[in-house]
């Protein structure tokens, strides 16, 4: 029977799912959906999901109504255990027939690749998209992992949030499917104030439309676009610039079906507090935009999403202004207070805060960033001036933990303190440096810029791991509770920045115990490599592990980063497939006569060589000694891999010319074999491009 295809919708309609979970959600429904449809063996299109507050969909083009039919050879025993000597049936295949649920006459001799068995042909017709989806389909939206969920109705359905219909459409074909708790249908539902009742969907196809006619706009790029065209616009009416927030337009996109915004005012008196202040109250504390005229100052104006485009009688606006203000007032009154007195006031205070109860208080944490910002200093090189200034910026980074600004605003640690320093006339350095010393706070964040806020930053990455971990708060599994993975991320990000000449070991030593924190940045280096797009094989290309483990951990991570780069771009080479040949053949002829080479060499028979294929090669490797490492030391990796990829004619015709092992003379075997050692050595001395086998055609 021939499948019959259309798109395919499901919708799932519930309670207001938290904005930060739906994203996910979306994307699990349809990772979920796609695998369901191709574990059925199901024909599909092009798959595609979308997330809203009150809704979840996944729609599937060109979706087949059923699996395809069955038709496959069931091969049983051997035929010569199933037929005796006079050609009958023996027991064990009318035994094989009764299992398989068939009559024994039905079975045939089948030959095959494995030689002859009885067997018989099976035919069956495949289920239909009904059945597939409403046996499995239920369980793999049960399964939907959230950070949160809620039971409700008898309390053995349990959910993200309560669900109230779903709508399950085969083109025009209603599906029936039986999941949380109810029963799918074709009546899905608009908006919850603007529209009237139910809305019938009718076709797949019809699902934007229909919802949009009842003031729901699916699809959440749009929703987000939308606002970004109306924010914009409301800004630039007021003769001001949107100040851009793609973090809050990606959430606040989720938290309405039908975007709308409304432009509200706060008291001019509020615009002396600093910009980040003003923004983040707005942000953080009522999801708003902040707007700025052309000189990038701020207006006395907010911009807040509302679900809906209309407000006649004023009175969102006035809520969310009544809103803002207060937050505003109370933001002003914690920045006046916190000027009263130097920000240097407030040691003493800080150094009654716990940091962690085995690693000591916040004023322990910043003597030793004190310590570890001026030796990252020092090291790198910069002035001694620059180094005093890393270590005062350094002992000052924590005291705003302490100011009642950032009690009320904790997402503003660091820059409030680079405020006050401001204010209170230090350095722009030294403030710049307290200001930044968070960032960056995860893998796209922006990194510190500047003449000293890298070392900061980079040495509360560096006591964090290191004073967690002597306390026993090492990451395991996925348990990483501080973020001391995210912390090691940050500190390579800066370091490869900056360009500083440190190791792994390097900045373990500086550790009060480097021993242990060693192993733990070693690894972490290894998947920042992972994450930042280098291939396993490259990595280990670079690193060399089949030679010497731990031996990187000692190179700079800059000269690593260059090694990466330089493997990253050898696979485009048209000789990239005899460079990684040619180590892995030396390889294999060392492995498989290292013992023979070795009691050759025990021999001690004299021998002058006199191939001529011998001595050529031998000549290379002479003359390339030298050479491979004046390359290593100016980090020119590109011409190390030029420099081993001249070996690939000189080997060949050694190989292809000389007798490697020569059973008559144990003295051309030691001299041969003690040849191959040191072109091995050669060749793996930078990179191992044995990792690199077999890759020619996989670009990263």
């Amino acid at each position: 029977m021939s499948a019959h295809h259309e798109t395919l919708l499901f919708e799932i309609g519930c309670e207001e799912i938290p904005a930060r979970m739906i994203p996910s959600a979306a994307a699990e429904l349809l990772r979920r959906m796609v695998e369901l449809l191709d574990g059925a063996a199901i024909d599909h299109g092009i798959a595609s999901a979308w997330g809203g507050s009150r809704r979840l969909a996944v729609m599937v083009e060109a979706v087949a109504d059923r699996q395809p039919d069955i038709d496959e050879l069931v091969l049983g025993p051997p035929a010569k255990i199933a037929f005796d000597d006079s050609g009958e049936l023996t027991g064990a295949a009318r035994g094989f027939a009764k299992k398989q649920g068939i009559d024994a006459a039905e079975l045939k001799s089948i030959d095959s690749e494995r030689g002859s068995y009885v067997g018989y042909r099976k035919q069956s017709a495949g289920k239909s998209l009904q059945e597939v989806l409403a046996e499995a389909l239920p369980s793999a939206v049960a399964g939907i992992p959230f950070a949160k969920t809620m039971r409700w109705g008898d309390g053995s359905i349990r959910w993200v949030r309560p669900v109230h219909w779903t709508v399950a459409l085969h083109g025009t074909t209603a599906l029936s499917i039986s999941m949380l708790g109810v029963q799918s249908g074709v009546e899905s539902h608009g908006h919850r104030f603007l529209s009237d009742g139910p809305i019938e969907i009718r076709n797949a196809e019809e699902y934007r439309s229909r919802l949009a006619e009842a003031f729901v706009v699916v699809d959440p790029a749009e929703r987000r676009e939308r606002l970004q065209q109306r924010l914009v616009s409301a800004a630039t009416e007021r003769d001001g610039i949107l100040l851009t927030d793609e973090r809050l337009l990606d959430e606040v996109r989720d938290l309405v079906e039908w975007p709308g915004i409304v432009v509200g005012e706060f008291d001019k008196s509020h615009l002396t507090l600093p910009q980040e202040i003003l923004k983040t109250t707005l942000r953080y504390h009522q999801k708003c935009f902040s707007v700025v005229d052309h000189d990038g100052a701020t207006l006395p104006y907010f911009m807040a999403v509302a679900n809906t485009d209309k407000d006649p009688g004023g009175h969102v606006q006035r809520g969310n202004e009544w809103v803002v203000n207060g937050r505003l007032e109370d933001a002003r009154f914690f920045w006046n207070e916190d000027l009263k007195q130097p920000l240097s006031a407030k040691k003493e205070i800080l150094s009654r805060v716990v940091f962690h109860a085995k690693a000591g208080t916040f004023g322990d944490k910043s003597r030793r960033m004190e310590a570890l910002s001026s030796k990252l200093a020092l090291e790198s090189g910069l002035e001694p001036d620059g180094v005093a200034a890393v270590g005062h910026a350094a002992a000052l980074s924590k005291l705003d933990l302490v100011t009642g600004t950032v009690g009320e605003f904790p997402e503003l640690q660091g820059q409030v303190g680079g405020l006050l320093l401001k204010a209170e006339g230090e350095p722009e350095e030294v403030c710049d440096a307290v200001y930044q010393h968070y960032l960056p706070g995860g893998a796209d964040d922006l990194l510190p810029m500047g003449k000293l806020a890298p070392y900061v930053a980079a040495a509360d990455r560096l006591d964090s791991i290191s004073a967690l971990i002597q306390a026993g708060e090492a990451p395991t599994g996925s348990r990483d509770p501080l973020g001391l993975r995210r912390a090691a991320t940050g500190l390579y990000r800066i370091a490869l920045d900056q360009g500083w000449p440190f190791s792994v070991n390097q900045l373990a030593s500086w550790s009060s115990d480097g021993e242990l924190v060693a192993p733990f940045l070693a690894d972490r280096f290894e998947r920042f490599l992972k994450d930042v797009g280098f291939s396993s094989g490259e990595i280990r290309a670079a690193l060399r592990p089949q030679i010497d483990a731990a031996g990187w951990r000692q190179w700079p991570l800059p000269q690593i980063d260059a090694r990466l780069k330089a493997l990253s771009s050898v696979r485009d080479r048209n000789d990239f497939e005899q460079l990684a040949d040619l180590v892995k053949r030396v390889d294999n002829i060392l492995q498989k006569n290292g013992p023979t080479f070795k009691k050759a060499a025990a021999d001690g028979a004299s021998f002058v060589e006199g191939a001529a294929a011998a001595l050529a090669l031998r000549g290379a490797v002479d003359a390339a000694d030298g050479r491979l490492d004046e390359l290593i030391d100016n980090r020119d990796f590109m011409g190390v891999i030029d420099l081993l990829a001249e070996f690939v004619t000189p080997v060949e015709s050694f190989f292809a010319d000389v007798l490697v092992v020569d059973k008559q003379d144990s003295g051309a075997t030691a001299s041969r074999g003690q040849l191959i050692e040191r072109l091995f050595e050669l060749l793996t001395r930078c990179f191992d491009v044995r990792e690199l086998a077999g890759q020619a055609q996989k670009k990263r």
